[in-house]
C-alpha cells in the first residue's frame, strides 16, 4: 500500500517554484466566487417560491435517479435518469448540467 506523503505531487512540493498569481488570474478567481455565490442566492430564493408539492416532485425525481442511492448524482445516473424521463439529452449536455450544478 502506498502511503500518501509518497505520492508524487507531495515529494515535488518542496521543489516548485512559488510563482505568483497575475493580475488576471487573481481577477477571474475572485469573479468565480462572487458568480458562485450570485447562484447560490439566486437558487435559495427560487426555493423559497416552491410549493411543497414541486419540492417533493423534485426530490421524488432525484431519489430515483440516485440509482447507488450516495445522495449525489453521476454523469451516468442523470444520463440514464433524463432518458428514462423521455429526455434524449447529448452527453456533451449532460456533463454541461452536472458542471453548472457542482458550481452551485
Amino acid at each position: 500500500m502506498i502511503h500518501i506523503t509518497d505520492h508524487p505531487w507531495l515529494q515535488n512540493a518542496n521543489k516548485a517554484p512559488n510563482v505568483n498569481l497575475s493580475e488576471t488570474v487573481r481577477a477571474r478567481l475572485q469573479q468565480f466566487s462572487v458568480m458562485n455565490k450570485f447562484k447560490k442566492k439566486a437558487l435559495r430564493v427560487i426555493a423559497e417560491h416552491l410549493s411543497v408539492e414541486e419540492i417533493a416532485d423534485i426530490k421524488e425525481m432525484f431519489e430515483n435517479m440516485d440509482i447507488n442511492k450516495k445522495g449525489q448524482i453521476n454523469f451516468d445516473e442523470l444520463k440514464y435518469g433524463l432518458r428514462k424521463l423521455g429526455h434524449q439529452v447529448a452527453d456533451s449536455d449532460v456533463k454541461a448540467l452536472l458542471e453548472a450544478v457542482s458550481y452551485c
